[in-house]
């Protein structure tokens, strides 16, 4: 009996517990106030359902690569609080970091975001992963400094990081 026990645990719990490891299911989000920027990013407007934006980001690095524009980090600004706001009236910008120098033509915008003071929250997780953790703990640590909560947000994802800057 203890042998098959064991041969499960290895056969299907363990492979699970490294999945989940893996994917950032046991990692927790850190909050500190940081300055953060100069930053400019090439963007495409998008309204409706935020679960749609990582399709819209991948049309956006297609639009990129046709105007032979150099990518960085890929960027979403939510502009509104999906708590509050209709799935379908949902507006944010989907887009990617790249040079300051950087030349684009419709539809694609380029946006500056200036050198500022943000409440940082930061989680190393899984794209599906990472923003539910990062803005639980944004919110907890807002709740704890009776501060409110602001839009727009500035998500940044870069090597398996989600960044998300709530300007102060």
């Amino acid at each position: 009996m203890k042998k098959q026990w064991l041969a499960f645990l290895l056969a299907f719990v363990v492979p699970l517990l490294l999945i989940f490891m893996w994917w950032g299911v046991f990692n927790s989000a850190t909050v500190e106030i940081a300055q953060r920027g100069p930053y400019v990013y090439a963007y495409v407007d998008s309204v409706g359902d935020y679960t749609d934006l990582p399709q819209r980001q991948q049309n956006m690095l297609k639009l990129l690569h046709d105007q032979g524009v150099q990518e960085g980090a890929s960027v979403m600004v939510l502009l509104d609080d999906p708590r509050v706001t209709e799935k379908k009236k949902l507006r944010a910008r989907v887009g990617y970091m790249v040079a300051a120098d950087a030349r684009v033509h419709d539809p694609i915008k380029l946006a500056q975001v200036p050198l500022r003071k943000v409440v940082l929250a930061r989680v190393n997780a899984q794209p599906l992963m990472a923003p539910g953790k990062a803005y639980a703990a944004l919110l907890d640590y807002l709740d704890k400094n009776h501060l409110p909560f602001r839009l727009p947000t500035l998500e940044i994802f870069q090597n398996r990081e989600l960044s998300v800057e709530m300007e102060l």
